[in-house]
């Protein structure tokens, strides 16, 4: 009875320090798909922290989601913030409030064009290879909760290219003007 008891109590322990580490350091994912080429390749591995109220989430985040409609975690931009209307041009430039948004790691540029009214609470997320890319565009439900958002990623690690990106514009390149 004793050592059961031993047991439960050290297993309750580890997964109570896994959530604990986890939330406070953040985890790691993978990338899947080449939606997010050239910035992100499939098999690259990215540190992620759950978004907090000290950094929220700002446009031009990569960000990692529990798509509800794809049925898995999935990695994407944040283009689109609560209350915004967008509009993308079949070239895949994104227009808020009017201004175009100044997107250097778009290069792969096309597919389908849209107008989005983001409601509150939810975000517009696109990947940045607009031409090849399942994101907002295409899906049935095209807004996200903030509530879904797992994690912001912080550091990408690529064994193909050794050292630390920032994939994050600066905040002039990420907003429009006015």
């Amino acid at each position: 009875m004793e050592s059961l008891l031993v047991v439960t109590v050290s297993t309750l322990l580890a997964v109570l320090l896994a959530r604990v580490i986890r939330h406070r350091f953040g985890f790691v994912t993978e990338v899947e798909s080449l939606s997010m080429a050239p910035t992100l390749a499939p098999g690259q591995r990215l540190l992620a922290r759950r978004p907090g109220a000290a950094r929220p989430l700002r446009r031009g985040d990569i960000v990692v989601v529990d798509s509800a409609e794809i049925g898995r975690p999935i990695v994407k931009r944040v283009v689109g913030l609560p209350g915004e209307q967008l509009d993308v041009d079949a070239d895949g430039r994104v227009q808020v409030a009017g201004h175009e948004l100044v997107e250097p790691y778009v290069v792969h540029r096309g597919g389908r064009r849209g107008t989005f009214e983001v409601p509150p609470g939810h975000l517009l997320l696109l990947g940045d290879n607009r031409a090849g890319s399942s994101d907002a565009r295409v899906w049935r439900a095209p807004y996200v909760p903030v509530s879904a958002v797992l994690g912001r990623v912080v550091r990408l690690r690529s064994p193909a290219a050794p050292g630390d990106a920032d994939p994050r514009p600066s905040r002039s390149a990420a907003a429009p003007a006015g």
